[in-house]
């Protein structure tokens, strides 16, 4: 049972709300930022710090949430360069088109267009270049509250340092553009000490890559789809369980994350159906006119983001997600749970679905009423 929680304030609900005029660039946020093919990127810290090493960094909401939500953008051909990643990061394209090099030397690349999704395995050396025709844009995803910082492949230690850039033995940025090179920094890391890294051959990283045409979208994945159809919103799961509650749903990536991420369809006029559960969740609205809704009715609390917005809402909060547009809207739901989230109804959606001839099984997932407790 999801432990209740007070109601949300109007206040604390636009607090949580990040909106794209809202989206705060750091241009200074790593040691590579002034290597000439990485001139002119900028990152986003929207829930969490990340993996920024700017000890001046914007971060529009600090809460904990088990999983960092942030955002990169740059011109075409400037390039981020190689570095390593301890936790989970999931590059969710939604414009222009991007390359994934893997491995110290680029051995292998995956290619993004809008509304794939990538999964980086940990461990291995990753850089990223904008292959569109202009600015593209990159949503981030990183595993844990505290994702351990990054590891720079030695050569782009040494080709910042050559800039005035280095970092401390705390992994801040350290400027030099004063000539004098300081004494207390990271030194490149050794081939010896980089030999245990991991490696990846381009089968298994294009299972980690989910385009479109891999998404299995599921019509009955919340049992308030049962209702009718004002709540005919489809699911398609990506990375782990998420909030489906069909029982036949099978995300494409099934590694361990630290947090679920799926797609969220729905038509015009239809709602998710107020429902809560236990687990931090941040949605990322990618196309159409979203109303968010918190609260039970008496006390509800709403607001409509405007396209491309970021929004988190609290554990254990009454919510729900309504496309008040014309055209279809789609959203990505990012929870905080590598376990399925046990998704909670009210009694009268409880009500409603038995009447349909539909509950939930001990496990939480749709099924026939007439099958449920003939077990026991």
């Amino acid at each position: 049972m999801t432990v209740p929680a007070l109601p949300v304030s109007e206040a604390e609900l636009a607090a949580r709300v990040i909106e794209p005029e809202d989206f705060v660039a750091d241009t200074e946020a790593f040691v590579d930022v002034r290597i000439e093919r990485s001139k002119g990127k900028a990152s986003y810290s929207f829930v969490g710090p990340g993996v920024s090493q700017n000890a001046d960094q914007h971060i529009s909401i600090a809460e904990p949430h088990g999983f960092n939500v942030g955002a990169a953008t740059m011109p075409h051909g400037v390039y981020n360069n190689a570095h390593l990643h301890y936790t989970p990061e999931v590059f969710i394209c939604t414009r222009g088109n991007w390359r994934i090099d893997i491995g110290r030397s680029r051995e292998h690349a995956v290619h993004l267009a809008a509304d794939d999704i990538f999964s980086a395995p940990t461990w291995v050396f990753r850089g990223f270049e904008n292959t569109g025709p202009d600015d593209g844009f990159l949503f981030v995803a990183l595993g844990g509250d505290d994702t351990g910082g990054i590891i720079w492949e030695p050569d782009v230690l040494r080709e910042a340092a050559a800039t005035g850039m280095y970092l401390g033995r705390d992994n801040s940025l350290v400027d030099a553009r004063n000539g004098e090179v300081p004494t207390e920094v990271l030194e490149p890391l050794s081939d010896g000490q980089l030999a245990s890294i991991d490696s990846y051959n381009q089968s298994e990283l294009s299972e980690r890559l989910v385009p479109p045409d891999r998404l299995r979208w599921s019509q009955a994945a919340l049992l308030s789809t049962v209702l009718g159809p004002e709540h005919h919103v489809e699911l398609a799961p990506v990375i782990g369980h998420g909030l489906t509650q069909d029982r036949r749903s099978r995300p494409p990536v099934g590694t361990p994350h630290g947090f679920a991420l799926e797609w969220l369809r729905a038509a015009s006029g239809t709602s998710t159906g107020l429902h809560r559960h236990g687990d931090s969740q941040v949605v990322l609205f990618i196309e159409g006119d979203w109303e968010v809704a918190l609260n039970e009715p008496a006390h509800e609390v709403s607001t409509q983001p405007v396209m491309g917005s970021v929004a988190s809402i609290p554990a254990s909060a009454w919510r729900d997600l309504r496309n008040v547009g014309t055209t279809s809207a789609r959203a990505v739901i990012v929870t905080g749970s590598d376990s399925p989230s046990r998704v909670e109804w009210p009694a009268e959606t409880l009500e409603r679905a038995a009447d349909a001839g539909f509950g939930l099984d001990a496990a939480g997932y749709v099924a026939p009423l007439e099958l449920l407790g003939t077990g026991k």
